[in-house]
């Protein structure tokens, strides 16, 4: 049994840094779990004068990645520095020459996950991305081991702190979307530039991964419906509220019999869901399956001490394996027979905030455009009155088709009486 495993670590940025400064200050620690030390040997970075919370000795450190990859005395490299490229070339090339590579770099794995994976089989080695999913929430580890003899049904998850935290601000603290930004931005809750979160590209890019695991079948983010928060106003929080739901952003992905329905767009959930209550910048994943039943993993789920502690995991897990000299395959089973289901054909409840004239008959014509196409009322919110001006008028709908909801407002937004775009809102129950 080998008793050393040595480390380096590409990209020194927030995680790396904060990864980097556990692995020295806790070394005798993790050495005492299972009697391996490990060692970090090498950090690369392009720019060790940016300043840092802490800074790996001097003797570490290095700016061209490739003095790790083809580093022969390095067992694991851990890769941070994010984007396609060049980890997908850092990644490869350690795979292949036989290194464990431990990773938090959700884009890339949203397109290559199943190629890494079967990479590091052939090569007899590792490949850890705990950290690429929802901070120190274990999901992936929950999905490949304490839910591995599970079929997985069905997966519903807040994985974005910071459009959980301007969503919980609009609710909790009535401020509009602008405003909740702005405060995230000053809390450091969110990038200069937030389009990634702000889209749900960022939930979608980790909703692949996830079901990727879950699913046993190669699924890409550009499989989804991928819809942002940017278009939610502080009275669809109000009048959801009303309905007693509360809106988050969820990320869904369902088995639906042989297909799987996958989409990211905020919802209306009911007040007594358990991911109701997860506010702020905290992550959670709801999952179903045929065994346990259901079971919500929450936790913190970004910054650089909580991916840190996913890197950590990763690194400590994969330096137990390589100490035994024993390499245990990931078998990923592939079920090609399961199909992406057609957006179009999604059925669930729809929340529908129209912007008409108050006059008699506008409430009977949308209902007899809803009626045309399939799609039932289940109640109405219609406090304003002003005849001279347009007022919100909520609809909360029946079960109906995605197909004939999109139908159904194109035609309703036509009508000389409707004086904005119809705001649709998916429910989850």
């Amino acid at each position: 049994m080998r008793k050393k495993v040595n480390i380096g670590i590409i990209g020194c940025g927030v995680v790396g840094t904060q990864t980097a400064l556990v692995l020295c200050k806790k070394k005798s620690l993790f050495s005492s779990y299972n009697g391996v030390e490990y060692r970090l040997r090498k950090a690369c970075d392009i720019d060790w004068n940016q300043k840092r919370q802490w800074m790996p000795p001097e003797q570490l450190r290095i700016r061209d990645y490739n003095e790790i990859i083809d580093d022969p005395d390095l067992d694991i490299v851990v890769e941070l520095i994010g984007k396609f490229q060049p980890a997908y070339e850092i990644i490869k090339r350690c795979l292949e020459s036989g290194k464990a590579v431990v990773t938090a770099n959700k884009f890339l794995l949203s397109k290559k996950l199943l190629e890494l994976i079967d990479l590091a089989n052939r090569n007899k080695t590792y490949l850890g991305f705990e950290a690429s999913v929802a901070g120190a929430i274990p999901v992936i580890k929950s999905l490949r081991e304490s839910f591995a003899a599970n079929r997985i049904n069905s997966i519903i998850g807040i994985l974005n702190g910071t459009t959980n935290f301007i969503l919980s601000s609009m609710t909790e603290k009535k401020q509009s979307f602008q405003d909740a930004l702005l405060s995230a931005r000053r809390l450091g809750y969110a990038e200069s530039d937030p389009s990634l979160d702000i889209s749900g590209r960022d939930s979608a890019q980790k909703l692949a991964i996830i079901s990727t695991c879950a699913f046993h079948h190669p699924i890409s983010d550009d499989d989804f419906l991928i819809e942002g928060i940017d278009k939610i106003e502080a009275e669809d929080i109000d009048f959801s509220s009303e309905l007693g739901y509360r809106v988050k952003l969820l990320a869904v992905s369902k088995r639906m019999n042989d297909s799987i329905s996958l989409r990211v767009h905020p919802a209306l959930i009911p007040k007594n869901h358990m991911l109701a209550d997860v506010e702020d910048v905290y992550n959670a994943v709801y999952l179903q399956g045929d065994l346990f039943g259901s079971s919500l993993l929450y936790g913190e789920g970004a910054g650089g001490r909580a991916a840190a502690s996913a890197v950590l995991s990763d690194i400590i897990e994969i330096g137990k394996k390589i100490s035994a000299q024993s390499h245990f395959s990931e078998h990923f089973v592939v079920e090609p027979e399961i199909s992406i289901f057609p957006v179009e054909r999604i059925e669930t409840r729809y929340y529908l905030r129209f912007t008409a004239l108050d006059r008699p008959g506008v409430l009977a014509r949308v209902a007899e455009i809803l009626g045309k196409n399939n799609i039932s009322i289940a109640s109405v919110i219609q406090k304003k009155e002003n005849p001279e001006h347009a007022v919100p008028i909520v609809m909360l709908t029946h079960r109906a088709v995605e197909k004939n909801i999109r139908r159904a407002i194109e035609e309703i937004d036509k009508l000389s009486c409707i004086k904005k775009t119809t705001r649709m809102i998916r429910v989850e129950e």
